[in-house]
């Protein structure tokens, strides 16, 4: 199909003033800034979360040029090349080193084999139920049989040598049923995200049945082996073969129920170790970590712009369950996060690319910009369009993602159809974006949001004045994740000066502080995210970046690591010199400079701006800024809310913050249908826009 390219387009493109081929490759300086005079105080919104590193900002006279890094002679150090490196270079040639390395590689699939037995327990543990039970039923019967026919003795010894074939050849499989289900069992009576949708009674009923049954079949298969022991002494193979497997099948038994309620007895939780050097071992251990907080639509009624929002928005934006077309043969947070991400694809969406300049750093931002369809064909001809009636999303993308993400396409191609203009900021340094200084992403970074933002407002708005109209567009944004997590920072970071009309941010934390100790996460979820993360970005393309700045002891740890938070130490702050991890997420977080809730940082010294009573910088948000969250997120946890108490969130400041919170859809999930893969992410995708159009609707009407 060919696509043109209408007036509208043209004229949007012409006011937001923005080259179209990167300004490395550009051969005149004569293009466009997004700056003007009385705004350029704005280029420092990220002041003291490290828009450049402190070694870079010591000397301003280098700022905007090409290398940013000083030696120790203050010589200017040119940016690294940007590609891969061989296995043995990153180990400085050492097979010993890479050996260490390659160890670690058993993280992510030891997590992977935990999480599909917790994806699946749900419906593993009833099915094994039964077949346990079934043989249990097998056993009484045979049982009850060589009983009935002991008065003949050929009788009763043939009985016995056919239970004995039968036994040996359908040992195997009972011995490993019932392990698998005395462990799904155990995940269905002790995981936080099934006791949370089921209670705790559910999943300890069936743990209780399960064990009963799984210690009577290790009794029989004891005393079948005794009897094998006696009967066949020839077959010496099989009389030592059977008791063996016998011990070892007991032994798996004890140590599943050892573990159950090991695992259930720490339910409460436990301090963290205040002597231990590392932060991640300070922090106390939350248990099985249940929400406190309800579900639903929490927004302050003191303020009248947010309380029409509220009452123009529908309930289905903010309510999710089997009732609104939820999936309901999905059940716990890992499964509405998983099997999404597992079955759903969207098409390929069309994009222009523009680029803007952060000037405080001089690096360039990519720019994806997807117009609607005029809705006709043209012979086969289909013609792009701007349509200024209708809202335009700016939308920052999670982590290692990208226009060309799922989630991310299935926004664009909604709101496309709906005539939405849809605008991608790809984060520096992804989807194989230019590079031209030392400052790779990092999440405490607030200004590439700023500078994005205010390009696409000054665009919007130079339009309008064009077109002798004030500017009616509301330009929204739309932060998923990671790209959530810097949204939410920006939006209470810039406070007045936020140049977006609204905001939401989807599966996102305010206070990722709290994610510190969401060892569920670290475990199952993390060393699969890390094993990616490094090797498409860190080793792919910036690890000399990396090998240049860090210590050789720094670097090798940044290899080996199976968590995002223990990545982020050596990855993120210790090439960004932040005093340590907490101090990287309170600058990340926008309820990051607050004391923590929930006891967190008891025995770690708090280095609060705010005393107890304080909201800090989120009560500066000045726009409508909606926070649309999953209580069973398995990724991140409830609690980086930030607080238990949200309605006292809402009503800090001027009211401008909205929570949705729903008590399923799991990490920007929330699967709808029989078939989640025909809906792909509408649900997500509808919300966003629902808020979009209150918002639209709303300042329309007190105009």
């Amino acid at each position: 199909v060919v696509i043109q390219v209408d007036s509208s387009v043209q004229a949007f493109l012409e006011h937001l003033g923005l080259p179209l081929v990167h300004p490395l490759n550009y051969t005149t300086d004569d293009y466009d800034q997004v700056f003007t005079s009385n705004e350029e105080h704005l280029s420092s919104v990220g002041e003291g979360v490290f828009e450049l590193p402190p070694i870079a900002a010591a000397s301003s006279a280098n700022v905007g040029k090409k290398y940013h890094l000083l030696t120790n002679n203050n010589e200017l150090l040119p940016t690294p090349f940007v590609g891969p490196m061989s296995p043995m270079e990153l180990h400085d040639h050492s097979l010993y080193e890479l050996a260490l390395t390659l160890t670690k590689v058993g993280a992510p699939l030891i997590a992977m084999g935990e999480l599909w037995l917790r994806l699946f327990a749900f419906y593993i543990c009833p099915l094994c139920l039964l077949w346990m039970i079934y043989r249990d039923l097998c056993g009484n019967q045979k049982k009850a049989s060589t009983t009935d026919t002991k008065a003949n003795k050929s009788n009763a010894k043939a009985t016995k040598s056919a239970a004995h074939d039968v036994d040996n050849s359908c040992n195997n499989k009972d011995m490993f049923i019932s392990i698998v289900g005395l462990a799904s069992s155990a995940v269905l009576f002790t995981d936080s995200l099934y006791v949370y949708e089921f209670g705790r009674l559910f999943g300890f009923s069936l743990w209780c049945v399960t064990t009963v049954l799984a210690i009577r079949l290790a009794l029989s298969l004891r005393t079948n082996a005794s009897d094998n022991v006696m009967t066949r002494t020839k077959n010496k193979n099989s009389s030592i073969r059977m008791p063996n497997k016998n011990v070892m099948f007991q032994s798996a038994i004890f140590v599943c129920i050892s573990t159950t309620v090991v695992v259930y007895l720490q339910s409460k939780g436990h301090v963290g170790n205040p002597h231990s050097n590392a932060i991640l071992h300070q922090m106390p251990h939350p248990g099985i970590d249940l929400p406190t907080i309800e579900p639903g639509l929490y927004y302050s009624k003191s303020n009248p712009l947010v309380s029409s929002i509220a009452s123009n928005l529908k309930e289905s934006a903010y309510t999710y369950d089997v009732q609104h077309g939820a999936t309901p043969y999905l059940v716990s947070g890992d499964q509405r996060t998983g099997i999404p991400f597992l079955v759903n694809s969207v098409e390929d969406q069309q994009y222009m690319r523009v680029y803007v300049t952060n000037p405080s750093d001089s690096e360039h931002l990519a720019l994806d910009i997807a117009f609607p369809f005029d809705g006709f064909n043209y012979g086969g001809k289909r013609k792009l369009v701007h349509d200024s009636a209708n809202p335009v999303y700016l939308v920052l993308h999670g982590l290692n993602g990208g226009s060309h993400e799922e989630y991310v396409k299935d926004l664009v191609q909604r709101r496309r159809a709906e005539g939405s203009t849809v605008v991608v900021m790809i984060a520096r340094g992804m989807m194989d974006t230019t590079m031209s200084g030392w400052n790779v992403f990092h999440g405490a970074r607030t200004g590439d949001a700023d500078i994005a933002a205010r390009a696409l407002k000054k665009g919007l708005t130079s339009l309008a004045e064009s077109q002798s109209r004030p500017r009616r567009q509301v330009l929204v944004g739309v932060g998923y994740s990671m790209g959530a997590i810097v949204l939410s920072n920006y939006v209470a970071r810039s406070g007045e000066h936020c140049s977006l009309d609204a905001a939401i941010a989807v599966s996102g934390g305010l206070d990722m502080r709290q994610n510190l100790n969401f060892h569920r996460s670290m475990r199952l979820w993390q060393p699969m995210l890390t094993f990616g993360l490094r090797d498409d970005m860190l080793i792919a393309k910036y690890a000399r970046f990396y090998k240049q700045k860090l210590t050789r002891g720094q670097f090798l740890r940044m290899l080996r690591t199976t968590s995002v938070s223990a990545l982020d130490v050596e990855a993120i702050v210790t090439y960004n010199s932040f005093n340590d991890l907490v101090h990287y997420y309170s600058e990340m977080s926008a309820m990051g400079d607050r004391i923590a809730e929930f006891g967190l940082l008891d025995t770690y010294s708090n280095s609060s701006e705010c005393v107890a009573d304080e909201w800090g910088r989120i009560a500066n948000t000045s726009i409508p800024f909606a926070v649309l969250q999953a209580l069973d997120d398995p990724l991140v946890g409830w609690r980086t809310i930030g607080t238990d108490k949200p309605q006292e969130l809402v009503d800090s400041g001027n009211g401008n913050v909205m929570l949705l919170l729903t008590k399923a859809g799991g990490h920007v999930g929330w699967p709808l249908g029989m078939n989640p893969a025909a809906n792909s992410w509408k649900w997500m995708s509808d919300s966003v826009r629902d808020f979009a159009l209150a918002v639209d609707e709303s300042m329309r009407s007190m105009k």
